[in-house]
């Protein structure tokens, strides 16, 4: 903890801040900022083998599940401000889990869901939506899996149920002030309260299966719309029922692929409206353009004007060059996510600077390009969407191969194209 109180005062950090404030409100910055994405914490959707081989577990100290929760993190934040040059932000708030009611011991783990697409096991799905997300996977964290559906049916429609956040208020008290003594009172703890991502499409496969939604959108069109209208109307009734009860917090709407905004003193920080929101539906990739607009594009819609204000970030590691005139007409969307398979020069073309740009490196930048082709790549990237407002991004990291340095490497080369490119 204290080094992370004393990493968080680093010099960099105040100039960085105003970087990404002025660059995610659409200002051209005077150089191109570079994230390395490395999802943080526990569970399947936080990048666990990646983590496990520039953190090994052996050297972890602690077994206590909350002890390790915060150890984890601390070693997070400090590996990134030791190891890798990029323009992250080290935040100093830990975040843990809220407990639930004992009736709900189930879901009272220490792992992240918040947010993350695959990040409920089947009985915390069960609790929030009425039926699970039942799965086989072909092994540990990371591997490929396949969905048993528990939604098939009209009948199974009648089962479903609006998500409650629900909390163990007393028990959650005495969690926080655990984490206080074991931080020595040195850093913020804060609630992750977040259940439910802004993807009803990737909750609907995860009850029907994806070949059953494939089928569905030709063979049953009626019931899709059904089961996507209640889904969405669920999801956004959940968030508002969050910020009602005050667990909502901005800070905990960064870090996936937002790593900081300065909030002015007069904005309530506790809404929806000034946090950032992720929407997503790469499940959905098969869908041609037209389907994606008469299935998809009405129910994000009807999210984003409610749960953000001008802070929509839309996630899409598909190829959407051909859905980019559709999506960019979502309420309030302020990020970009450009894979490595979207057509950049279309994205800039059709985006301009209306919007942030968050441009991807491909998969092989880790795992099979020369530091030369990496270069080469970057400098292609400024060249085509150097005049946009972007910034180049290594994300979607599963394993290093056993090599964290090529991380620091990419971001070392990252930096100094755009330092060519500044001004």
């Amino acid at each position: 903890a204290d080094r992370v109180v004393e990493a968080a005062n680093d010099s960099r950090y105040p100039a960085l801040k105003q970087m990404w404030t002025r660059h995610n409100r659409l200002e051209k910055v005077p150089k191109t900022p570079v994230y390395v994405c490395l999802k943080r914490g526990l569970g399947v959707s936080a990048n666990p083998v990646t983590w496990t081989e520039l953190i090994p577990q052996d050297t972890r100290l602690s077994t206590d599940p909350l002890e390790a929760d915060i150890e984890l993190q601390l070693r997070q934040k400090l590996y990134k401000h030791d190891h890798i040059p990029d323009d992250e932000v080290l935040v100093s708030t830990i975040w843990i889990n809220p407990s639930r009611p004992s009736s709900h011991n189930e879901e009272a783990s220490d792992s992240i869901s918040g947010g993350d697409f695959e990040g409920l096991d089947t009985k915390q799905a069960a609790r929030l939506w009425g039926l699970g997300f039942k799965e086989r996977r072909s092994g540990g964290p990371g591997s490929a899996y396949a969905v048993d559906p528990t939604l098939t049916t009209e009948a199974d429609l009648l089962k479903l149920k609006t998500p409650r956040c629900i909390i163990d208020i007393d028990a959650t008290r005495e969690r926080i002030e655990r984490a206080q003594e074991l931080v020595g009172g040195k850093l913020p703890i804060k609630l992750r309260t977040d259940e439910i991502s802004y993807a009803p499409t990737e909750t609907m496969v995860s009850l029907m299966g994806m070949e059953a939604v494939l089928f569905g959108v030709y063979d049953r069109p009626e019931f899709i719309h059904r089961l996507m209208g209640f889904i969405t109307d669920a999801t956004i009734q959940y968030h508002l029922e969050r910020e009602s009860a005050g667990w909502v917090d901005s800070e905990q709407t960064w870090g996936y692929r937002m790593p900081y905004e300065e909030i002015p003193e007069e904005v309530e920080i506790n809404t929806l409206a000034a946090g950032w929101a992720t929407i997503a539906a790469q499940s959905m990739c098969g869908l041609s353009p037209t389907m994606y607009e008469e299935f998809v594009q009405p129910y994000h819609e009807r999210m984003a004007r409610v749960i953000s204000e001008n802070r929509i970030y839309y996630h899409g590691c598909e190829d959407l060059t051909k859905k980019i005139s559709i999506i960019r007409q979502l309420p309030n969307l302020r990020r970009f996510h450009i894979s490595p398979w979207t057509n950049l020069k279309v994205a800039a073309e059709e985006l301009g600077r209306d919007f942030v740009l968050e441009v991807v490196a491909h998969p092989d930048t880790l795992h099979v390009q020369t530091e030369r082709e990496m270069r080469d790549w970057l400098t292609r990237t400024m060249d085509i969407a150097g005049d946009n407002i972007l910034d180049l991004n290594l994300g979607e990291i599963e394993t290093t191969f056993g090599d964290p340095t090529v991380l620091s490497k990419w971001a070392t080369i990252a930096q100094d194209v755009t330092e060519q490119y500044s001004g």
